[in-house]
């Protein structure tokens, strides 16, 4: 019946069949529910919902507004600041997004890579071994000749005269690996971004003296090789040069120990420079890209690095001689008591006659 009597008849009905004095106890109504002025509340008659009710109720800390004003600017905030404020309210730092400047003005790697032959600088010119070689890149030379016809479609190029450049420039670029941090300006023009990493890699910390003693071949060009990037108009082009020099080459740390080879004896070397350029670019430079080192070549010496001196702990004295005296007496005493008891063990046992 409760159900099809509207809200107001109920209410009349409540308020007849209510037990006198009601009126007056605030907490007493109609079913055990509660009131607030007279009017039925709308929460449930049955107190086992009183924990449902209360969980539905989230407590939020709400910003201090007037702290906020009276608080610094968040960009005159130290990151010290900022990380215990971050922390106290439990957030997460924010992600740094660093995007990397993207270099177009050269390639990260080495086109067909020049593979040397076996025991090159070493051999003579009239071997079977040099011959057959001799004539078989013969052969494969009109491969590198259809590069070179379209690398002479943007340059007048001779072949004698880049040899002499390139190694020019070699010269110079491992010149200035004396003083990396002075000469770094003059680095980037000459080698590529791909290569100065190569190049100066561990010389932060040590002192490199290099120096050109004599050319034993001239310099002459091996290979020629282009490559697309992206799009065919944006061409780039790699010469691979050889180079057979003798040269002085010593490493030393910063303390001024020698790591690294000789600073007097040179040593006869035979490199493939790898030369790279931008030919599509009217301002475009023949840098040098990397240098190939071929699979038979001998593992080079290791460096002689500089160890700190370790510390040990001190020994203990040393026994004073009345010490070593009173020991002496002691081992004599224990070899006698020995030597007396296996006698008598030997009068005690019965001895056998042997024929």
């Amino acid at each position: 019946m409760a159900a099809i009597v509207p809200r107001v008849l109920r209410l009349q009905i409540c308020t007849l069949t209510r037990p006198a004095g009601a009126f007056l106890v605030p907490n007493v109504g109609c079913q055990g529910q509660q009131h607030s002025r007279g009017y039925p509340t709308s929460k449930h008659y049955d107190m086992k919902w009183r924990l449902l009710r209360k969980k539905k109720v989230f407590k939020i800390d709400l910003p201090k507004f007037v702290e906020l004003k009276s608080e610094k600017p968040k960009e005159k905030k130290t990151t010290d600041e900022l990380r215990m404020e971050m922390k106290k309210e439990g957030r997460l730092p924010p992600r740094i997004f660093q995007y990397l400047p993207l270099n177009i003005s050269s390639t990260l790697t080495i086109i067909d890579p020049f593979k040397p032959q076996e025991g090159d600088g070493k051999q003579s010119f009239l071997s079977t071994a040099k011959l057959s070689d001799t004539v078989s890149r013969m052969i494969k030379g009109t491969k590198s000749m259809k590069h070179l016809r379209k690398l002479k479609k943007y340059e007048d190029f001779v072949e004698s005269d880049f040899a002499v450049e390139a190694q020019k420039i070699v010269t110079e670029a491992q010149s200035l690996l004396g003083d990396i941090y002075k000469n770094q300006d003059r680095l980037h023009e000459l080698v590529t971004e791909k290569a100065f990493p190569e190049m100066v890699h561990g010389l932060e910390n040590k002192t490199m003296h290099w120096q050109l003693v004599e050319t034993v071949e001239p310099a002459r060009v091996v290979q020629v090789r282009t490559e697309t990037m992206i799009t065919s108009d944006n061409l780039f082009c790699q010469v691979t040069v050889r180079l057979h020099t003798k040269q002085i080459l010593a490493i030393y740390d910063r303390f001024g120990r020698l790591m690294y080879g000789d600073p007097l004896l040179p040593k006869s070397a035979v490199e493939y420079v790898v030369m790279e350029k931008w030919i599509s670019d009217t301002n475009g430079r023949w840098r040098i890209h990397g240098k190939i080192v071929p699979e038979w070549m001998s593992p080079r010496d290791s460096l002689i690095k500089t160890y700190k001196v370790p510390v040990f702990d001190p020994l203990p004295p040393a026994d004073s001689p009345e010490d070593k005296k009173t020991e002496k007496k002691v081992d004599e005493e224990e070899d006698t008591d020995d030597d007396g008891g296996d006698d008598n063990k030997r009068k005690g046992s019965p001895q056998v006659a042997l024929a």
